[in-house]
């Protein structure tokens, strides 16, 4: 039975997408972590990573297909082992028809998978260990955290949606949201109570979505956080840092 590749929901109020571009083919060899679409949304175009290895079968949405529903299928992956053959009649009419429970089943194994996957560092033959950035960037957190109850992470989609790029990934989970906090989208807003909390003797780590959105808040990075040591005479300082993607 092939493997369904779903339209993932790159957001928790995404309910639709637009297919912008196809970057495998038919027929073509597919690893656990490649690229397979790319997704275009309000807010940005990212890209489908494959869970499974295989072969890719049939593409069920085409490019530049705009409106496809979270969680549809989108195209069909043969796994190691299965025959790459025709399709049937019944998966090649059910195409994008699939019912939103079956396909949640279908997805929350593999999702589970591939979180246990990226929870794990695997050992080279050097003896050090190879990662992602972003698993990086969460690993570094969540030793600071699991030292330092004072340190807590905050920013848009950090919590609920594991990050938008994932960089918190698991974290929700671990340390519960007193201490990773989903925000409105308010750049200026919740940079102030990233640095209050930090003139109060927290350690907030502020994600900006990407870090051109910290424009929005430099007010609160320059003449809140950076000034104020100075400003009171080596009384206050602010343990604060600023992260996001650029």
């Amino acid at each position: 039975m092939p493997v369904e590749i779903l339209m993932p929901a790159l957001s928790p109020t995404m309910t639709e997408g637009k297919l912008f571009k196809w970057l495998k083919e038919e027929g073509d060899t597919i690893e656990p972590g490649d690229a397979v679409a790319e997704i275009e949304t309000d807010k940005a175009t990212m890209e489908v990573e494959a869970v499974d290895s295989g072969v890719l079968q049939k593409i069920l949405v085409a490019e530049e297909t705009e409106g496809v529903p979270v969680n549809t299928p989108i195209a069909l992956l043969a796994v190691d082992g299965e025959d790459n053959g025709a399709l049937s009649d019944n998966q090649s009419e059910r195409g994008a028809q699939a019912p939103a429970k079956e396909a949640k089943e279908i997805i929350e194994p593999i999702q589970n998978e591939l979180n246990s996957k990226n929870s794990q560092r695997k050992p080279s033959a050097t003896g050090t260990s190879t990662q992602t950035v972003r698993e990086a960037l969460r690993d570094a957190m969540a030793e600071e955290m699991r030292v330092d109850d004072s340190v807590f992470v905050m920013g848009e989609e950090v919590a609920e949606y594991e990050g938008a790029y994932k960089v918190t990934q698991g974290l929700l989970k671990e340390f519960g949201d007193k201490r990773v906090i989903d925000t409105p989208i308010t750049e200026h807003g919740f940079a102030g109570l990233g640095v209050g909390a930090a003139f109060g003797n927290l350690k907030p780590v502020i994600e900006f979505m990407t870090f051109n959105f910290a424009m929005q808040a430099m007010d609160q990075i320059i003449n809140s956080a950076a000034k104020t040591l100075y400003m009171s005479g080596g009384q206050m300082g602010c343990p604060i840092v600023f992260r996001g993607p650029n």
